[in-house]
């Protein structure tokens, strides 16, 4: 069954809100500047799912960073940077895998960010 041009991008705009990193603007421009009772249920949840995702990334790493460079001991900064590592990592490969959801057709909710990602201003 083919999908029509609409539902092809709807799932282009999706894949572009949930790209590591380049996402975050797109999201932010799609959730604030877009009338909200025109936006498509998905594409809004996952827009605010990747604010959140992107958001709590930067603010994670940003504190590590600042954790690593307190030259507390050689062993704890070199435990901040590899803390960070993980988190940047899981952050692209959480972002990968809600893609493939995408494009099979599943849902994109989170537990936990999901819920955080509704408290966002309209």
């Amino acid at each position: 069954m083919k999908s029509s041009s609409s539902d092809r991008l709807l799932r282009l705009r999706l894949y572009l809100n949930l790209i590591p990193v380049l996402g975050i603007p797109a999201s932010l421009w799609t959730v604030y500047t877009a009338d909200p009772h025109q936006l498509d249920a998905r594409l809004k949840q996952v827009s605010r799912t990747s604010i959140v995702l992107g958001m709590t990334w930067l603010f994670t790493t940003v504190l590590l960073s600042a954790g690593a460079h307190s030259e507390f001991s050689q062993l704890a900064t070199l435990r901040f940077w590899i803390a960070s590592s993980f988190v940047g990592s899981g952050y692209f490969a959480t972002n990968l895998w809600l893609m493939f959801r995408v494009y099979k057709g599943r849902s994109t909710k989170l537990p936990g960010i999901s819920q955080l990602s509704r408290r966002l201003p309209d």
